[in-house]
Formats: structure tokens, C-alpha cells, sequence
């Protein structure tokens, strides 16, 4: 038994330390926030919640069959139902009923009803894959910051390493006298502000990795590590396809214009619906029932002559009419025979023809030609938003590439400015302020390269998006 458990506790630690230890792409980032993200769990209930409406509002259509029963233990005076005769002893009686109604015509409303519930649920589809793709862009963004701080991490460390370098050849040549002994201390606290630099690049990776964790509902960072592709420059050809017709593909394939466009046609039944308030309705309805009683009796066996008795009555020549008299015998009534005997049956039509009701029906109608008139405005407006969006992320792809094409030049002549700086430095003609001050300029231009590399992918992937391509690196 506890040769078991210990082999069951390595396979669990093994599988976890597997687990802690797996390498995000990211595809599997967006596949777990699209199965694990809370707005998402949520939009997908609303979405169920539509279909629910939908499967209501088809049955409504149908005939209704209800069924009813109900059993009474009285005392006092009451009326028997089954003789309507008063009875002062405890009585219980009760009753079963069956009853349908159907509506056979109430302007169309049934009919509208269930197509509104069907627009409805397919606007509330798209809704749902509206909410998906804006997590699938912010996971993708937040991927990108992840690759983007693992680079900068990765460059303040080789440059922490150059410099530990050139503090050692610093040194040697401060022993050598060739240069002052400043030049060390320069150094140092050169090195100093790298470690610095450093540390702050790993805060920012750890943030970066917190935010992407927080999109994936993930409970904590652990050892979440993402993949490191090595990520190439976008071929930027994309730029060259006009605005209008990206926004022509978009259009057609994005959600949020799909759930505006259904919506305008569910307001459209809605107004229809307003207007079959002032047509007349037609409803057919039947029903069954029977009754029971504890005081429903029947006679059993032939009746027993008893003799004669007077009717009240007197003939012609004043004589008085006598009636023969009979006694029975008497037994509880079954259940069964009083529910054969009492049996009733009921069917007929229901015309009901709207007169006046207080304006409803008008201002019914009013408000839901307000409600279409809004919808066509709303899908109007998330048009015109999605060619701005397109807009922007035209503007903010072009503005980026710029950035990125002047950011290469600068840390290029940067490079050489630098490399012929060090050797001066190495030989003792400038001061170490120069080389220090050449130092960090190229620091600052590789680092804005690296911003605007990361800054351009992501706004041709925000093109690639509108165009319905995958989010891919």
C-alpha cells in the first residue's frame, strides 16, 4: 500500500512539474482563453438563454393541454355537486378537468413572436463571437508584450555582459595609466545602471506575463513560459490594399456587423408584432371534466311496494288521489360510475375584437417604430465604427512602419558611430563621458527599434484581423 501511494505521488508531480513546465503558443493561448475566459462563459449563457426563447415561442404556436384536480373535506351546510341538494353532514367531494385552448388567429403576432426569437438568438450568436474576437486580439497583443519584454530582457543582459567586458579592459588600461583612473568609476556605475535596466526589464516581463495569465483566467504565473519564436518582420505589402477594401472584407465577415444587421430585422418583427394588437383574435377552447361525491348513493336491488300515499291531488268527485309508494335500498355511488355519470364535455370559439384600450395598441406601435428606426441607426453607426477602426489601423500600421524604418537607421549609424568611438576610447583619445554618453545613445536607439519592431507586427496582425486571417506569429 505505501509502495502505491509513493508511485501515485511521483506520477501526480510528475504530471503538475509536466504541466508547470509546458510551452505556450500561441494558438494554445487563445484556444484556453476562449474555453476559460469569464465574458466569454457569460455571453455564451445569454446565448443559451436567447435559444431557450426561441424553443418557447416555437411551442406557443401548438394547442396548450392542461390538466386539473382538486379534493375537498367539508362540514356544515353545503351544496352537493353531483345532486345540488343541500346537505348538513361532512361531505368531500372533488374533481378532475381537462381543458385546451388554441389560437387559430391573433394577427400574426405567434408567428412573428417566434421569428424575432429566432433573429434574436442568431444576433446573440454574434455577440458572442464579437466577444471572441476582441479576447483573441487582447491574448494576442498581451503574447506580443510577452515576446517583446523577453527580447528586451535578453538585450540588457548581453549588454550588462559588454559592459562587465569593457569595465575588465577599463581596468587594464587604468593600471596601465593610459587612461585616468575615473574611467573605472565611470564604468562601474555604467554597469550599475545596466543591472538596474536589467531588473526592470524582468518587472516587466513578470507584468507582462501576469496580464496574459489574467486573460486566460489562469490562478497564477508559476512557471507559465510562452514560446519564443524567432519573429520576422511582416512582409509589408498589406499597406498597398486600399482601406475600402479591407473594410469591404470586413463587412462581410465580422461579427459585430452581423449582430447589428439582425437586430435591425428582429425590430423590424417587433413592429409587426405592435400591429397585430389592433387585428381580431380567434381562439378555439374544449374541455373535459367530471365530479365526485361521498354523498353520491345508488339504489341496489328491486324496489319494495310500501303501500299508498296521498299526492296532494283530489279527482272530479272530491275523492283523494293516492300514489303507490316504493322503498330502495341504498349504496355508496363508485368512484368510477360517478366519474362516468358525471362526465362533461365543452368545445367551442372565442372572438375577441379590440375596440379601445387606453391607446395601448397605438403607443405599442409607436415605440417599436422608435425601436427600428434606433436599430437602423445602431447598425448605421457600427458601420461607420468598423470603417474607422480600419481607418486607424491603417494610419497606426503606416505610422509604425515609418517608425520602424527610422529606428533601423538610427541604431545602424548609431553601431558604427559607437564602434569607432570605443576604439578611440580604447585608446586613450576621449574621455570615458564620450564613450559613456555614445554608450547609452545606442542603448536608447536598440531599444526603440525593438519597440517599434513589436509595435509594427502587431499593427499589420490588427490589419490581418479585419481580413479574417488567423492570429498567428
Amino acid at each position: 500500500m505505501r509502495k502505491y501511494f509513493l508511485f501515485t505521488c511521483v506520477f501526480l508531480f510528475a504530471q503538475l512539474n509536466s504541466f508547470s513546465q509546458k510551452i505556450w503558443t500561441l494558438k494554445e493561448c487563445v484556444d484556453y482563453a476562449l474555453a476559460n475566459n469569464i465574458q466569454i462563459k457569460q455571453s455564451e449563457l445569454s446565448t443559451q438563454i436567447s435559444e431557450t426563447y426561441q424553443s418557447e415561442n416555437y411551442y406557443n404556436i401548438f394547442p396548450s393541454l392542461n390538466g386539473s384536480g382538486s379534493f375537498t373535506n367539508g362540514s356544515g351546510r353545503s351544496i352537493d355537486p353531483t345532486t345540488y341538494t343541500y346537505t348538513t353532514r361532512d361531505i368531500q367531494t372533488g374533481n378532475i378537468g381537462l381543458n385546451s385552448n388554441f389560437t387559430i388567429f391573433n394577427g400574426f403576432q405567434l408567428q412573428n413572436i417566434l421569428k424575432q426569437s429566432k433573429l434574436n438568438f442568431m444576433s446573440s450568436k454574434y455577440d458572442l463571437e464579437k466577444i471572441k474576437d476582441d479576447i483573441s486580439l487582447n491574448v494576442a497583443a498581451s503574447y506580443l508584450q510577452v515576446l517583446y519584454s523577453n527580447e528586451q530582457v535578453k538585450a540588457s543582459a548581453d549588454r550588462l555582459d559588454a559592459l562587465v567586458k569593457q569595465k575588465n579592459r577599463t581596468k587594464l588600461l587604468t593600471d596601465a595609466g593610459t587612461l585616468p583612473a575615473g574611467s573605472l568609476l565611470d564604468a562601474d556605475a555604467q554597469v550599475a545602471n545596466e543591472e538596474y535596466t536589467k531588473i526592470t526589464a524582468q518587472n516587466s516581463l513578470t507584468s507582462a506575463y501576469l496580464t496574459l495569465t489574467q486573460l486566460l483566467n489562469l490562478d497564477s504565473i508559476g512557471d507559465f513560459k510562452t514560446e519564443n519564436p524567432k519573429v520576422e518582420i511582416p512582409d509589408e505589402s498589406v499597406l498597398n490594399i486600399p482601406v475600402s477594401d479591407i473594410y469591404e472584407v470586413a463587412s462581410k465577415t465580422k461579427p459585430e456587423i452581423k449582430s447589428a444587421e439582425y437586430k435591425v430585422l428582429s425590430a423590424e418583427k417587433g413592429l409587426a408584432i405592435s400591429k397585430g394588437a389592433y387585428m381580431p383574435r380567434v381562439s378555439w377552447f374544449g374541455s373535459l371534466s367530471s365530479t365526485y361525491s361521498s354523498e353520491s348513493q345508488t339504489a341496489v336491488g328491486d324496489p319494495v311496494y310500501s303501500g299508498l300515499y296521498p299526492t296532494g291531488g283530489v279527482t272530479g268527485g272530491g275523492d283523494t288521489v293516492y300514489s303507490p309508494y316504493y322503498s330502495y335500498n341504498y349504496d355508496d355511488t363508485p368512484l368510477k360510475d360517478q366519474f362516468n355519470n358525471n362526465f362533461y364535455k365543452s368545445t367551442g370559439i372565442n372572438l375577441s375584437i379590440p375596440i379601445f384600450n387606453g391607446l395601448s395598441a397605438r403607443n405599442s406601435v409607436k415605440r417599436a417604430q422608435l425601436n427600428y428606426e434606433y436599430a437602423k441607426l445602431n447598425a448605421e453607426n457600427t458601420k461607420n465604427q468598423l470603417y474607422k477602426s480600419i481607418q486607424q489601423a491603417y494610419a497606426d500600421a503606416v505610422a509604425a512602419l515609418n517608425k520602424y524604418k527610422a529606428s533601423e537607421k538610427s541604431v545602424e549609424a548609431l553601431t558604427q558611430s559607437f564602434t569607432y568611438t570605443e576604439k578611440k576610447f580604447n585608446a586613450g583619445l576621449i574621455t570615458s563621458l564620450d564613450f559613456l554618453t555614445a554608450r547609452n545613445n545606442l542603448t536608447q536607439a536598440e531599444s526603440n527599434l525593438l519597440q517599434a519592431k513589436y509595435d509594427y507586427i502587431f499593427r499589420l496582425k490588427v490589419l490581418d484581423f479585419y481580413q479574417g486571417k488567423p492570429l498567428a506569429y
